[in-house]
């Protein structure tokens, strides 16, 4: 199977294209209509092999906060690792013990105790489940909101959407575009703690839903699943895989919502684009598994503890939160005058610095992505393919700066009107 995408010009791009169609399975791949041949990086900006550049408004997925080739953190990194090993597998180093301090400190609330590292954000939310369903060995049931995304695999796979395989998963409604009153979601919540009185061991929920199409609840809904776990004595976990590290406009999604979780999950911006994830928590839930329970090849690794550190120097030094604070009005002005302007731009959704811009139909979604994509000739804006088949991930660097936002917008404006 071939993904014929081919761009006109492009001589390099296409050929690299092509070399993968070969060799390579489809399926690796998120489709993005772009599919960019990418040469290098550096800060919000992406040169294809054929030199084109790109405003990057995706941050890799929400990975990259830093930007790309960021110096100071790329320096940091290096002295945090000097002459370790790569791996470190079933053995300790000092960088592991103070990346981890460091993630606890950060988060600076009684239940963040405790982690576990793991090398992508769907593993940090097994070892999460896990922990809550070996503290409570008699109590199978797990609930998750409905329309989350939290991974593929296992039983992150296994919360992920709207139904499951798994006939001990439950779903409850998570407020999007028809937000209901509260006593709805509450009568959802009443009546799975009746109905498996003391067999539900965890709730999982996401601060916002991603993959769904950008969906941000009021601030009551989290609070409101966070007072039923504590009534009932059920872990309640956070998958802030994609909007930790500034992304909403604290440093945790859980702060812009008000809430303390038991376990949160924590990905994607954790390392600046070196695979590094953690489930942080309660001792007591953490520590429910023993030896080789939650162990895999990567976790903790050297060089990913030294991304931790170098990402909190850098957010520190650079005061990167603070800058996605300055950049979240401008965003959502700029982003609002795009709805203004085009009639198929149909909903604007978001907060800090990732927005989804729903469009009028999976079609004209993906026009704006190659449109964005091909720019004036030499540069343009790069996005992800639609999420939900129509709404656009509006998710740049939080280093981002007001004249390259402006920049962005002065191509997406000329671009978009060729649709």
């Amino acid at each position: 199977m071939k993904s014929s995408i081919k761009h006109q010009g492009e001589i390099r791009g296409n050929a690299i294209r092509k070399r993968l169609d070969k060799v390579v399975g489809l399926g690796q791949r998120t489709y993005t209509p772009s599919e960019l041949a990418v040469d290098r990086a550096k800060g919000c900006n992406i040169y294809t092999v054929d030199g084109k550049r790109l405003i990057d408004f995706t941050s890799g997925v929400l990975v990259a906060n830093l930007g790309h080739a960021h110096a100071g953190f790329e320096k940091r990194c290096k002295q945090y690792t000097a002459a370790l090993p790569r791996n470190a597998y079933n053995m300790v180093t000092a960088i592991e013990a103070e990346a981890a301090e460091r993630v606890i400190k950060s988060l600076s609330y009684p239940r963040a105790q405790k982690l576990l590292w793991a090398a992508s954000g769907s593993e940090g939310i097994q070892k999460a489940m896990w922990a809550a369903l070996h503290r409570h060995p008699d109590r199978p049931i797990m609930v998750a909101t409905r329309g989350g995304f939290h991974g593929k695999k296992g039983l992150a796979g296994d919360v992920t959407g709207d139904k499951s395989v798994n006939r001990n998963v439950k779903f409850i409604s998570f407020p999007m575009k028809d937000v209901k009153p509260k006593a709805f979601y509450q009568a959802e919540l009443d009546e799975l703690a009746k109905k498996y009185a003391d067999r539900i061991a965890l709730l999982i929920t996401e601060p916002y839903l991603g993959a769904k199409g950008s969906f941000h609840p009021p601030k009551w809904y989290h609070k409101m699943l966070q007072r039923w776990c504590r009534k009932h004595d059920i872990a309640f976990i956070f998958d802030e895989v994609q909007a930790c590290h500034g992304r909403t406009g604290n440093m945790y999604a859980f702060e812009s919502y008000g809430v303390e979780p038991d376990l949160v999950v924590l990905g994607k911006g954790l390392g600046n684009g070196e695979p590094a994830a953690a489930a942080v928590g309660r001792a007591d839930l953490v520590d429910a598994l023993h030896y080789g329970e939650a162990s895999d090849t990567f976790s903790g690794n050297p060089r990913a503890c030294a991304a931790v550190c170098a990402t909190f120097d850098v957010f520190k030094s650079e005061r990167v939160v603070a800058n996605c604070q300055r950049m979240a009005p401008i965003m959502l002005e700029g982003l609002l005058a795009l709805k203004d302007r085009f009639s198929f731009v149909k909903d604007i959704r978001g907060e800090g610095l990732v927005y989804g811009v729903e469009i009028a139909d999976p079609g004209t979604a993906n026009r704006c992505v190659l449109e964005a994509y091909r720019g004036n000739g030499k540069a343009g804006v790069h996005f992800l393919g639609p999420l939900a088949e129509k709404v656009l991930r509006v998710s740049p660097p939080l280093i981002i700066t007001e004249k390259e936002v402006a920049n962005a917008f002065g191509i997406i404006e000329k671009t978009w009107a060729r649709i």
